[in-house]
């Protein structure tokens, strides 16, 4: 067998392991930690390439979640030799493979030979009991193997890592399942319009279609302009009434006498102009669902009413004295907060219960910063649909202004400004800053113009920021490799 290339140094050792304790109790960036344990492992034990491989979808696949290379890497998963890889996640165990090519399990498969790796040393991690991810070093040199001492060495960087990499492993499991999650709830249900790969609204969409199947009265809190009424219509398309009517009401947009009317019917001669009979809106609704917009705004007169076709299904039309029963699933909307209008006076207590059976609750977009390009950029297809041309490009220094603005007025306001930078735009140009409306990202309200240096700094902070620091998920965003942005970090100094 060949022989290592430098005898060991236990001092020497015994200060690294030191350094890498005191890196993991200092970094709190996750991904950061990540890179930490695979580089300064290499820099331990010695190397040309180490990994981090977690589980992707179906056992048999996998991606890298942390690597360090001598060279780029066009395709991270063809990087690692799926044979090695898969072995340690069948058998669970530590992998030592102090001379490859004279292993007779492996010395003749063909990614070990392509990638020409010649010792190898990977351990299973576990995330409570399930092993979940792979950290894997090799070396490509034939005048250097991994012996009993860097193997013993190896182990105590695994004693040393074990919970930050735990951890860290909880959380991209967690990313794992949200993405599973996002690919499961599109496939299976109907979400037309919603546009998310946040993970709290991917949890309230999860929600939705859990419920969507009962009858249970469903009430949808946020801010105005996140989506409600979508949200809402959801409820119905994946419901058993998905059939029968949707209809909707703005509770705050019509008057007391006008919104009875409306939502119950009334007979000829009720009132002056009732000229005929009408149906109202939950009587047309039977069998389907009404939604109720802006439900807070219902007047207390109307809300006992209300009350009673929630809990009979009783409808007694303005004028009538005889109530008549409908079968229909309620869905509301607000963007108060009912318990302090409740405390105040001005909405039923029982009126409430009967209402929030499910409560779904939207954040603003402020709050899922990550969905800004993607849903801008549809908002910006569909207007330039709509206009018979194709949709323009996104200047980076806009995206930057994009993700970095809070959009008070949520999805709706950044739908308005999708529009606005479509019509402004020429063909074949694309969107500028100058084109954006000045609130969000006219460069005279911004101070001085920035550099392409600092304006690619920042467009790379705001998607670090948008990822919540998960370099994987800013990498996507960016539309380059984990390993392109590891170099941009580089370049432009960021930690």
């Amino acid at each position: 067998m060949p022989h290592l290339t430098r005898a060991r140094d236990p001092v020497e050792d015994l200060e690294r392991l030191y350094e890498l304790a005191r890196e993991l109790l200092i970094t709190e960036d996750p991904d950061a930690l990540l890179d930490a344990i695979v580089l300064r492992s290499l820099a331990i034990l010695g190397g040309d390439r180490g990994f981090l491989v977690a589980r992707a979808g179906d056992r048999r696949n996998f991606k890298v979640i942390a690597n360090w290379s001598a060279e780029e890497l066009l395709s991270q998963e063809e990087a690692v030799s799926r044979t090695l890889v898969e072995e340690v996640f069948a058998t669970g165990a530590l992998l030592h493979l102090p001379d490859v090519e004279a292993d007779p399990r492996f010395g003749e498969s063909g990614s070990i030979m392509r990638l020409l790796t010649r010792s190898v040393l990977a351990a299973p991690l576990r995330i409570e009991g399930e092993l979940g991810a792979v950290l894997y070093l090799e070396s490509r040199s034939n005048q250097y193997y991994y012996g009993a001492p860097e193997r013993e060495l190896f182990s105590r960087i695994l004693e040393l890592s074990a919970k930050v990499l735990e951890a860290c492993a909880r959380r991209l499991a967690l990313e794992r399942r949200n993405n599973l999650l996002e690919h499961d709830l599109f496939a299976r249900y109907r979400f037309p319009g919603v546009i998310t790969r946040d993970a709290g609204v991917l949890r309230v969409l999860e929600t939705a279609a859990q419920v969507a199947p009962s009858d249970l009265p469903v009430l949808i809190q946020g801010p105005s302009g996140t989506g409600k009424e979508l949200l809402a219509r959801a409820v119905h398309l994946n419901s058993k009434r998905q059939a029968r009517q949707f209809l909707t009401i703005n509770c705050s947009a019509i008057t007391s006498s006008l919104l009875e009317s409306e939502l119950f019917g009334h007979l000829k001669g009720a009132f002056t102009g009732a000229t005929q009979n009408k149906q109202g809106l939950i009587a047309a609704a039977h069998g389907g669902t009404l939604f109720l917009d802006e439900v807070g705004e219902l007047p207390r007169e109307l809300q006992a009413k209300l009350l009673r076709t929630l809990q009979f299904g009783e409808v007694t039309p303005v004028g009538s004295t005889r109530a008549e029963t409908y079968d229909v699933r309620f869905v509301a909307a607000t963007n108060r907060d009912l318990e302090d209008e409740v405390r105040e006076g001005n909405f039923r207590e029982d009126l409430l219960y009967r209402l929030n059976a499910v409560v779904l609750e939207l954040p603003s977009l402020s709050a899922r910063p990550g969905d800004v390009l993607p849903l801008f950029t549809a908002f910006l297809a569909r207007a330039a649909e709509a206009a018979g041309r194709a949709a323009p490009a996104i200047a980076p220094e806009v995206q930057a202004a994009l993700v970095a603005y809070g959009w008070p007025g949520n999805i709706r306001e950044l739908e308005n400004e999708a529009k606005r930078a479509s019509a402004l735009t020429p063909d074949g140009e694309a969107i500028t800053l100058a084109r954006l409306s000045p609130k969000v990202g006219n460069p005279a309200t911004q101070g001085p113009l920035l550099t392409m240096a600092e304006m690619e700094r920042q467009l790379v902070e705001l998607h670090m920021k948008a990822a919540g620091g998960n370099r994987t998920q800013a990498a996507q965003t960016l539309g380059v490799s984990r390993e392109g942005l590891r170099k941009m970090l580089i370049r432009l100094k960021l930690s």
